[in-house]
C-alpha cells in the first residue's frame, strides 16, 4: 500500500512521532541498520519474544471506537438494582450552566496542567465558603472523593485526633451499606473498632 492511501489517523503521526527517515536517522547515530537489530541487541535473549503475538493488524481510532460499539450493542439492558439507596436526581440548569458546561473551570489541556488545577481550587473553595455559611463552622474540609472515602477519613481523624486513646467508632444502621463497607476495610489495617448501633441505642457516654 502506498503512503498516500494508508489510513492517516495514525498514533506516530497525531502525536507528532517520528517520520520513517527520522528512525533511520536515529538508529545510524546508534550503529544500527534497522529496528530489529537494535532490539535484538538490546533485549536479553533470556526475555525476549520470539513467537509472532496472537493480535490482528492495527486499526485507526474511528474504526476501534465502532468495533467497540458493536460489541457494546450485545448488551442486553435490564432493571438495575445498582446504587443501594442513592437514586438519581435531576441538576438543576443553572448549576449544569454555571458548573458543569461552564468552560472556566477546565481548558482543553490534561489534569495536570496548572490552568485546570486553578478551576478545580477555586471550585473547592467556593464549596468550602459555602458550607462554613451554612453551617456556621470555622473551617470546611473539600476534596473528597465520595461520601465513602468522606466517611473513612473522618474516622481516621477521629481517632489520630484522640491520639489512640479511643479505638471505637459507631455507625448509626441505616447509613448506606456502601459507606459502611468502606469504613470497616480502612478501620482494619488502624486497628480500629467498629460498632453498629441506631439512635436509640446510642448514649452520650459511649
Amino acid at each position: 500500500m502506498t503512503d498516500y492511501a494508508k489510513h492517516p489517523d495514525i498514533f506516530t503521526k497525531r502525536h507528532v512521532g517520528p517520520s520513517d527517515d527520522d528512525v533511520i536517522s536515529m538508529l545510524g547515530e546508534l550503529g544500527f541498520s534497522s529496528m530489529s537489530e537494535f532490539i535484538n541487541n538490546v533485549i536479553p535473549d533470556s526475555i525476549a519474544f520470539d513467537s509472532t503475538l496472537k493480535v490482528g493488524d492495527g486499526v485507526s481510532e474511528q474504526e476501534a471506537i465502532k468495533i467497540l460499539k458493536s460489541y457494546a450493542s450485545k448488551n442486553k439492558v435490564f432493571k438495575s438494582y445498582l446504587g443501594n439507596g442513592y437514586y438519581g436526581t435531576i441538576t438543576p440548569g443553572v448549576i449544569k450552566r454555571n458548573i458543569l458546561e461552564n468552560p472556566g473551570w477546565y481548558t482543553q489541556y490534561t489534569p495536570y496542567q496548572a490552568e485546570i488545577a486553578q478551576g478545580r481550587l477555586e471550585a473547592l473553595l467556593n464549596f468550602q465558603t459555602m458550607i462554613s455559611d451554612l453551617t456556621g463552622m470555622d473551617i470546611a474540609n473539600a476534596s473528597l472523593l465520595d461520601e465513602a472515602t468522606a466517611a473513612a477519613e473522618a474516622m481516621s481523624m477521629a481517632c489520630n485526633a484522640l491520639r489512640g486513646k479511643r479505638s471505637t467508632i459507631a455507625l448509626i444502621d441505616d447509613i448506606n451499606q456502601q459507606t459502611v463497607n468502606v469504613v470497616k476495610t480502612r478501620a482494619e489495617p488502624l486497628e480500629i473498632k467498629i460498632k453498629e448501633t441506631s439512635y436509640s441505642e446510642l448514649s452520650i457516654d459511649d
